[in-house]
């Protein structure tokens, strides 16, 4: 393919790929090894903890596919620390680089690729993801690497690229729901490139064995299927909403830093969102500058993020619109802004890329984990054999993954309804959920450590239970309750 730009020698390019793949790798390194279970991982760590059978039967009961948990599953063999867990996001998201890389060199040539690779490399988007046990980030690199491989095979239709294209699909269908959708925009996407209708054809049909291959799994995990009809967590769609979205889309997740570092954050993130849709513009005004083969290839991105546009959709009936299910639809647009960098005047570019990058270093050296970590210990210190450790389901999880056994032994959550099901609740033992203090604890005048958001309160205190003492990190409150003199 050529491109009116400068192009950079081929013995550069390869090299300088594996040099910015290999500093993208450090800052991930970095944050994976000092921030806490949170941000949903807890379910992970819960999960996966169980054996093989009793796992695959938890996951049934939940929201998604298998095959992260499998993988999840392998590298918790090693140790069931957060950096064990993060694993197998952290090798997807180093993958990412390179392979967003080959988009942005198909749009803007050599110095498309390297800019999508820095770009990619330092975003705090794909940063936070990468370093995130959570199933979002192999979804989306395997989305990425099936639509590199269906343009290879639409190039040269031959046996072994048409079954890569369909094995590599059905792994991201098996990885999360939401790559059926991201995959059919890449499906429409492929019609851009003008192949040959039987080639076509054979694309459509190399997408429909990847989602029959999940039916045998559908039938066994029918109790997904009653979520359907339940309530869910997301916000019903609005402008607010889809402006945080595309804010997200660059800038990653709010961080839960202390302040004033929270301020810098987020300060940070707001440039990196800026930025990025700056890049963006940088391709919108000089696409000019591309061939008519290029120009297809920027089609092939954009349009292969269509499937955010069909969860908007969807979101107008049922809300799903959230930026981590967006995350495995929308990676493309990080080739898109490289190649926009690429088509900018250097200094510009470089000025954006600093832009980006400074929130993803600044997040490789802030602690930005939810703060029940740090208020363990004094429940661990203070609990006794009738006292009561009580978490909201927002934190109920995380408690029982990382507290000890005599945290653990006295734990519940105490409601006076079941929490839903999006609390992760199939992960849950049997009897986490209580509905009354149980009765040891009055008799004793046991102590009640209740673990919830900031303002917080337990449901069904005794009667005579006071407040004795509160402490709040970050996002997480410890109140302890007691019963009153006399």
């Amino acid at each position: 393919m050529t491109w009116s730009g400068t192009r950079i020698g081929p013995p550069a390019y390869g090299p300088s790929i594996a040099l910015i793949t290999a500093a993208g790798a450090l800052l991930r390194l970095l944050l994976a090894a000092r921030r806490g279970l949170g941000f949903d991982e807890d379910f992970t760590a819960v999960t996966v903890s169980h054996p093989l059978g009793e796992m695959l039967r938890v996951v049934s009961r939940d929201s998604a596919p298998p095959l992260f948990y499998l993988l999840e599953h392998v590298a918790a063999g090693f140790g069931s620390e957060p950096w064990n867990l993060r694993l197998v996001p952290m090798a997807a998201g180093i993958a990412l680089i390179p392979l967003l890389a080959a988009l942005g060199r198909r749009v803007a040539g050599d110095a498309g690729g390297l800019w999508a690779a820095a770009f990619v490399a330092a975003l705090p988007a794909a940063f936070f993801t990468s370093a995130n046990a959570r199933m979002y980030g192999l979804a989306g690199t395997l989305v990425v690497a099936a639509a590199l491989l269906l343009w290879r095979a639409i190039e040269r239709p031959r046996s072994r690229e048409w079954i890569a294209f369909a094995a590599v699909a059905a792994a991201a269908v098996w990885t999360d729901y939401f790559s059926a959708l991201a995959l059919a925009g890449v499906l429409l996407a492929a019609a851009w490139l003008r192949p040959p209708h039987r080639i076509y054809a054979i694309a459509c049909l190399g997408f429909a064995a990847a989602l029959a291959s999940l039916l045998p799994w559908l039938a066994f995990a029918a109790d997904q299927l009653n979520h359907a009809g339940q309530g869910f967590w997301v916000a019903p769609l609005s402008l607010s909403g889809l402006a945080g979205t595309a804010g997200q889309l660059f800038a990653g997740p709010e961080n839960k830093a202390e302040p004033p570092l929270r301020d810098l954050l987020l300060a940070l993130q707001a440039a990196a969102a800026i930025a990025g849709w700056l890049a963006l513009a940088g391709l919108a005004v000089g696409r000019g500058k591309l061939s008519p083969a290029a120009g297809r290839a920027a089609a092939f991105c954009l349009i292969g993020c269509s499937g955010v546009v069909a969860v908007a959709a969807v979101s107008l009936w049922r809300p799903l619109l959230e930026a981590r299910y967006a995350g495995v639809m929308w990676l493309p647009l990080f080739a898109l802004a490289g190649a926009g960098l690429a088509l900018l005047p250097r200094r510009a570019a470089a000025v954006l890329l600093v832009a980006v990058a400074g929130p993803g270093l600044a997040l490789g050296i802030a602690v930005t984990g939810p703060g029940t970590t740090g208020l363990l210990p004094e429940i661990e210190a203070r609990v006794g054999a009738h006292d009561l450790v009580a978490a909201d389901p927002d934190h109920y999880l995380l408690v029982l993954a990382e507290g000890s056994p005599s945290v653990v032994a006295r734990l519940h959550v105490l409601a006076e309804a079941d929490p839903p099901w999006y609390f992760g609740t199939a992960a849950y033992p049997p009897d986490a959920v209580v509905h009354a203090v149980p009765d040891d604890v009055g008799a004793n005048r046991g102590l009640i450590f209740y673990v919830g958001d900031p303002g917080s309160t337990p449901a069904l205190l005794p009667p005579g239970y006071r407040e004795q003492a509160r402490r709040c990190v970050t996002d997480t409150c410890l109140v302890v309750y007691g019963a009153s003199a006399g």
